[in-house]
């Protein structure tokens, strides 16, 4: 097996969501849009990362691929057959 399957963390997944929808602001406080998710609605924010496409990483160059790439990430790296 050359490829496996890549997960984001909550964190990775956190981070994301800042990076996308940057703070909020409830009661004149200012968060980070990800950390109000899962916090307020940790259900959404489970849902949301099961939601994410799938990612393949090779495992010899460590090379990601998305989804839609899983053939080219089952080749990368693997020895030409003779």
């Amino acid at each position: 097996m050359y490829i496996r399957e890549v997960e984001k963390s909550e964190s990775e997944y956190e981070e994301m969501l800042n990076d996308i929808y940057g703070t909020v602001e409830i009661c004149g406080m200012t968060f980070d849009s990800g950390r109000a998710l899962k916090e307020l609605d940790p259900i959404a924010f489970r849902c949301g990362m099961s939601d994410l496409p799938l990612q393949y990483q090779c495992t010899e160059c460590d090379k990601i691929y998305n989804e839609d790439d899983e053939p080219e990430a089952e080749a990368c790296c693997k020895p030409e057959a003779k």
